[in-house]
């Protein structure tokens, strides 16, 4: 576990980040959760966020014990995730802002080229940063001043039915990232699952909403890149094959049909009936899976399919205080106290993400809810393609995002969409996105 913590840190391109930094600003890899929505109490201050229960509890618990050491109450509003961007947005416009939001780190440039985040270097100070992993310090880095609090780190892998691979004939799972499944024998697998006829769905993509972007684990996988300078490279033949692979698991049906990108329809929401042999899907979402299934099933993890590499999207979360905070030193107190060694280890270790404090890179972490999984998830945060950080981190990103929200839900789902006029689209839409970010 410690081992797979510090090849994180190393395997995580440092420079890689601070060269998209240094040229544009801006933020990092996200990550996203299902979760329900819930208004908050009054309080001194408010944080908008989303989460599952988990996380959630884990941010009231935290809350608590700010109030008891600070006298400074924070009520926690969860809202769903496919709304809280729209929702934080609308109220920043209407200088009705909360206190604090939680924010992806693809989304963090976005909201600071807009003057929406305070500038937190008065209340910081300069040797602050140094507690933390340099690319997430660096992501909250804005015109040379921090505007947020790195939280913690998440990635994805494949949470698998044990059973139906059972009954499908599948005897072993890979062991190791150098065993991980190739394109074509994760395909022999899920042809498998399909051929047993088990009433479930093979698989399905995490794709949703303004997940939208670990479909770029496909594109690395295969070699590809989303930028060459500021033009799309989303023309390349690396691309376009991705986009194939990716459309011919549906034509196939290999892929869940009703579960596409623009509809709230989350494969974790689904797997747990067992209509969904397997799921790409996060490791803060082990809580909530192990909740659901609920002993129906057995169920683990494996690693992500490979192609011409192994990839995986930066994941994870910071925390941010407004511009218009009601009380903004006390909001970033909050903040900080949210990164204190204590607290982060609290809240990894009950909703089962990674840490990114260098004084937990080598921790034990005692994770709540089926620590035995992740090891896969540490394991496979090592391999963060150094291109796809820096793009991450660009001012422009969640335009980038934006544009695989509108390109990809049609394209999968309409069998006789065509690869030439995504690509298309697509190129257009992330130089535009860059440009205006």
């Amino acid at each position: 576990m410690s081992l797979s913590r510090r090849r994180f840190v190393q395997g995580i391109g440092a420079g890689a980040v601070g060269a998209g930094l240094a040229a544009c600003g801006g933020g990092s890899g996200g990550s996203s959760s299902g979760g329900a929505s819930g208004a908050a109490a009054a309080g001194d201050l408010t944080l908008t966020t989303w989460g599952s229960d988990a996380e959630i509890a884990a941010f009231q618990t935290i809350a608590d014990r700010f109030a008891e050491a600070e006298g400074v109450t924070v009520a926690i509003e969860n809202l769903p995730y496919d709304q809280i961007r729209t929702v934080v947005d609308r109220r920043l416009q209407a200088d009705q802002a909360p206190d604090l939001f939680r924010v992806s780190y693809t989304d963090v440039g976005g909201y600071a080229t807009r003057g929406a985040l305070a500038d937190l270097s008065g209340t910081l100070d300069e040797s602050y940063g140094s507690e933390f992993f340099p690319p997430l310090w660096a992501a909250m880095q804005y015109d040379g001043v921090p505007v947020g609090v790195p939280h913690h780190t998440d990635t994805s892998a494949i949470a698998v039915n044990l059973d139906h691979l059972e009954r499908a004939g599948v005897t072993s799972l890979p062991a190791s990232l150098e065993e991980a499944w190739t394109w074509e024998e994760f395909v022999a697998v899920l042809q498998q699952l399909k051929d047993a006829d088990l009433g479930a769905a093979p698989f399905a993509f995490n794709y949703q909403a303004f997940g939208a972007y670990r479909w770029l684990n496909t594109l690395y996988q295969a070699g590809g890149q989303v930028l060459d300078g500021e033009e799309s490279a989303l023309g390349s033949e690396e691309s376009r094959r991705a986009l194939e692979w990716t459309k011919g698991l549906y034509t196939d049906g290999l892929h869940e049909p009703s579960v596409l990108v623009r509809r709230p329809t989350y494969p974790d929401e689904i797997f747990p009936t067992g209509q969904i042999s397997m799921i790409q899907t996060g490791d803060f979402l082990i809580p909530s899976l192990e909740a659901a299934v609920d002993g129906k099933f057995e169920w683990g993890v494996t690693y992500l399919m490979r192609d011409q590499q192994a990839a995986a999207d930066l994941g994870g979360n910071a925390v941010v205080v407004t511009e218009g905070a009601r009380d903004p030193e006390a909001a970033a107190a909050f903040a900080r106290f949210l990164g204190e060694q204590e607290q982060m280890q609290y809240f990894c270790e009950q909703t089962t993400v990674i840490p990114v404090r260098n004084d937990l890179a080598d921790a034990e972490l005692a994770f709540t809810v089926r620590p035995d999984l992740m090891p896969v998830f540490q394991q496979q945060a090592t391999t963060f393609p150094d291109d796809l950080v820096a793009t991450t981190v660009l001012p422009g990103f969640p335009g980038i995002n934006q544009a695989l929200v509108d390109n990809l839900d049609e394209y999968l789902g309409d069998p006789g969409s065509s690869t030439d006029e995504v690509v298309e689209r697509l190129s257009a839409d992330v130089e535009s996105a860059v440009q205006q970010g």
